[in-house]
């Protein structure tokens, strides 16, 4: 019998604009393989930096962690209009 073990995904730092916030981001291989793709959609590029979150002081790009668990970028965000 084998055991796989999940792996933890991996974090990628991509090279940013000097007036971007730099974030951590899912990439997927690309339809050209020398390029990857961000989990979000928004950052497409041939260099990335592989990174361990726990010891980064680089953010989790929220709309990729949202491609994780299955929930779009803007639920979990309740209002309520209720009279006080």
């Amino acid at each position: 019998m084998t055991t796989t073990a999940v792996s933890a995904p991996r974090w990628y730092r991509v090279g940013v604009l000097p007036e971007d916030v730099p974030l951590a981001h899912l990439m997927t291989r690309s339809g050209d393989l020398r390029y990857r793709r961000s989990a979000c959609g928004e950052r497409e590029s041939r260099s990335w930096q592989p990174l361990d979150l726990t010891t980064s002081e680089l953010k989790p790009c929220p709309a990729c962690v949202a491609t994780l668990s299955g929930v779009s970028e803007d639920r979990g965000q309740l209002a309520l209009d209720l009279p006080v």
